[in-house]
This record gives structure tokens, sequence and C-alpha cells, in this order.
């Protein structure tokens, strides 16, 4: 019997505690759903017998970061993606009231962050944003957010441009500049060919006409008589009336 009230004691005593993780706060909820609103659990154990019917609800309060790309229009007017990376917390001493007042906390910063971004990135061109007044921009950034986050019970860290997009207007300006140079080399290519292809049938033209010329046609024939005659061979038969293969002056001196 002892050891029963025994068993039924230990039974009762892991069963009235809970456990709130590391980096985490708790918010307890009793059975009705009412929120304790005097009081946050700290990481840890905590032991009641009250935690047979009430719950605890744990939120994480360690610094977090939220990077997010959003498309916005630049001083020039052009589409242009930016990233943001937002470091926070949430308010540690706050957990219980925000439980209350905020059914996504998350989807809210996201919201307050993306209108920071459409606030403040009009105000600079795309190459700003790259090269020169990046730390300006993050400044007005971070007056807005450290001013709004606190309302849904949020710690504002830090707020960081972390990457600035071409605006595609002129992506697509440049891509196509590229195009019309590729296509203009292209045609000047074509272009030497043709008229390589021009000057060589020019040649092969006038070298025709000056060879069909009666000097011309002259020259070739006493080569060709150069050539039978080296080799002791008439080129026209032997019809000779002083016989084959003989000279018709022969010796005359």
């Amino acid at each position: 019997m002892k050891n029963n009230r025994l068993l039924l004691a230990a039974t009762l005593l892991l069963a009235s505690c809970t456990t709130i993780k590391s980096g985490h706060k708790g918010v307890e909820v009793s059975w009705g759903g009412e929120t304790n609103m005097s009081r946050v659990y700290p990481e840890g154990m905590d032991v009641g017998l009250h935690w047979l019917w009430d719950d605890i609800i744990e939120y994480d309060v360690r610094q977090q970061t939220m990077v997010k790309k959003f498309t916005f229009n630049d001083a020039n007017n052009m589409s242009t993606g930016v990233e943001l990376a937002l470091d926070f917390g949430l308010s540690p001493a706050e957990v219980n009231v925000m439980h209350t007042k905020i059914t996504d906390v998350m989807v809210k910063i996201e919201k307050t962050l993306k209108s920071a971004g459409k606030e403040v990135v009009p105000q600079y061109s795309a190459s700003e944003l790259n090269l020169t007044k990046r730390g300006d921009a993050e400044l007005r950034l971070t007056k807005i957010l450290s001013k709004e986050l606190p309302e849904f019970y949020v710690v504002f860290e830090r707020i960081q441009i972390t990457d600035v997009d071409i605006p595609d207007a002129i992506a697509q300006a440049a891509e196509n500049t590229a195009k019309q140079q590729e296509l203009n080399k292209l045609a000047v290519a074509k272009a030497d060919e043709a008229e390589k292809n021009f000057a060589a049938a020019k040649w092969d033209a006038q070298t025709k006409e000056i060879l069909s010329q009666p000097a011309m046609l002259a020259l070739k024939k006493l080569e060709i008589d150069a050539l039978w005659a080296s080799k002791g061979v008439s080129p026209y038969g032997t019809n000779n009336v002083f016989g084959a293969e003989t000279a018709v002056f022969k010796n005359m001196k």
C-alpha cells in the first residue's frame, strides 16, 4: 500500500512540472484559456500541481535574422530587387502580452520590413544603393524600424541592405546592346567575306580577259613550240618534206 502511494506521488510529481527550453520564455495559459499576465517563465523546469491542467506556451527570444527580397521602384522609377536582412528578437519580458495581442508576429515583422523598404528605397537610385549611399539608406531604415517594431513587442537589433539588383530596364538594355554588338560583328565578317569573294571573282575575270588576247595566245603557242623542240619532236606531225625529225636548215651556218 505504501509503495502504491509512493508511486502515485512520483507520478503526480512528474505530471505536475513543465520544462522550458534554453533561449526560450514561457507563457502560462490556464485550462480555461486565460493568459497569466503577471509572470513570464524562464528557461528550465517549473514544478506545480497547476501544470496538471494548465499549459505552457514557449517563445524563442534569441536573436533571429529575417532575410527577405522585395521589388521596389528606385529614384529613377526603375523596378529594382533589394534584399534586406533584419536582426531582431522578441522582447523577453513581454511575450505574454504579445501572446494575447498578436496572432502571427513574423507576418507583422515582414510587413513592417517591406513598408520601411518601400519608403526608403525610392529615395535612391540602384547605383547609389550599390556604391555610395547604402549606409545612408540603412540609417533611414534603422530609424523607421527601431520605432515601429517595439509596437509588436519586438526588439530591433540591426538592418542591412545585403543585395541590390540591376534594374530590369537597364539589364534588358545591356542584353540588347550585347546582342546588337554580336550582330554587328557578324555583319562585318560577312561583308569582309563578300568583298574577298568579289575581289577574287574580279581577278579571275581580268585574268581570263588577258589570256584571251591575241598576243597572249601567240605567246602561249611559242611556249608550246619551245617545249616540243626541247624534246626534238615537232608538234605538227611528220609532214616535213625533208623527213621526220630533220631540221630544214641543217648544215647551214
